[in-house]
C-alpha cells in the first residue's frame, strides 16, 4: 500500500524552540501585553484581536526584528525531519497563527526557506510602528487569526494521509482535520482531556521515530 503523506506544523514552540511570536511582543510592547494574552488564553478574545491590540503598543523596525531572529534557535532535530520528508517527497507545510516575515526569516537563517509557510503578516511603518495583516481570516473559523483548519481542508487532496504536529491554543482548528497527530504542551493536554489521539513528543528526533512506524504500519496495512 503505497500512502501518500502530507505534514503539517506548528512554528513557534514546536519548529523553534522559543515562542517567537511571544519574544517579539516582550521585547517590543510594554507589558500590558501580557494581559491581552490572558484574555486570549481565557477565551475572552480571538487571536485576530490580540495581535492587532498588541500592534497597537508595538515600537519596533525591521532591523530590531531580524536582529531578534538571528538569535532565534529551531528544534535541532528538525532538519532531519525535513530532509526526511524531502526523500519520501511528502509535503512539508508551515501553518502559523503568527506573523510570515520572523518566521521565513528564521527558516532562511538555516536554508530552509523553500517550505511553504502561511501565516499573518507584519507591515513596518514610518516611526517604528507596525500593522498586522490577516490574507486568510475570512477563509476559517473567525477565531482564529490564521485558522489551520481551513488550511487543511482547502488543500487536502484525495487520498491523503494528514499528519499534524503543535503545541497549542492555535492548533485545535486543525485536529479535526487531522489523521495522525503529535501533540505537545498545550495541545497534549487538550487531547488528554478529549480523549483525542495522539502521539506526545518532546523534539523531532522523537517524531521521525514515530513517523517512520506510522509510514511501516501503512505500508502493511495495519
Amino acid at each position: 500500500m503505497n500512502s501518500k503523506f502530507h505534514i503539517y506544523t506548528d512554528f513557534d514552540g514546536t519548529i523553534s524552540v522559543d515562542d517567537v511570536g511571544d519574544k517579539v511582543f516582550e521585547n517590543f510592547t510594554d507589558s500590558t501585553w501580557r494581559q491581552v494574552l490572558q484574555e486570549w488564553y481565557d477565551g475572552k478574545i480571538g487571536s485576530k484581536e490580540y495581535y492587532v491590540r498588541c500592534s497597537e503598543i508595538m515600537e519596533m523596525n525591521e532591523q530590531q526584528l531580524n536582529d531578534l531572529c538571528e538569535t532565534q534557535k529551531i528544534d535541532e532535530h528538525f532538519k532531519d525531519f525535513e530532509s526526511y520528508c524531502q526523500t519520501k517527497n511528502y509535503p512539508l507545510t508551515v501553518l502559523s497563527d503568527g506573523m510570515d516575515y520572523y518566521i521565513k526569516r528564521i527558516l532562511f537563517n538555516y536554508n530552509m526557506q523553500h517550505l511553504k509557510v502561511y501565516a499573518n503578516k507584519f507591515v513596518f511603518l514610518e516611526n517604528n510602528k507596525v500593522e498586522t495583516l490577516f490574507p486568510y481570516y475570512e477563509r476559517g473559523c473567525l477565531k482564529c487569526a490564521n485558522c489551520k483548519g481551513a488550511h487543511i481542508k482547502e488543500h487536502r487532496k484525495d487520498g491523503e494521509i494528514i499528519v499534524y504536529i503543535g503545541d497549542g491554543l492555535s492548533d485545535l482548528c486543525a485536529v479535526p482535520e487531522s489523521d495522525i497527530i503529535f501533540a505537545t504542551g498545550g495541545l497534549k493536554q487538550h487531547c488528554q482531556e478529549k480523549n483525542i489521539h495522539h502521539f506526545a513528543f518532546n523534539n523531532f528526533d522523537e517524531i521521525l521515530e514515530k513517523f517512520k512506524q506510522i509510514e511501516k504500519n501503512y505500508k502493511e496495512g495495519k
